[in-house]
């Protein structure tokens, strides 16, 4: 089994952590993907921001957050939407 990196969703979180307020006043209530430093999407159901992203990004990393959310969420969408296995 391979070891997640912990710096995977690095650039994501801190753009998410740093504009916490702005994008809780532009997206209020919604669910953001976020790739990079950059809001890709924003839908109003997690896995509608997740097929999203995989349809996007593959099997890359993207960041799906809350608006307005305080503590993160960790996901990792190919498990969530069977596309991987855990072993």
């Amino acid at each position: 089994m391979t070891d997640i990196p912990t710096n995977l969703l690095q650039k994501e979180s801190a753009f998410f952590e740093s504009n916490w307020e702005k994008l809780l006043l532009q997206y209020p209530n919604r669910v953001l993907l976020i790739h990079g430093e950059k809001v890709e999407g924003d839908f109003p159901t997690i896995a509608d921001a997740i097929t999203a992203g995989v349809r996007k990004f593959g099997s890359g990393p993207f960041l799906v957050r809350r608006s307005g959310e305080d503590e993160p969420v960790v996901s990792i969408p190919a498990l969530s939407l069977g596309i991987l296995k855990c072993q």
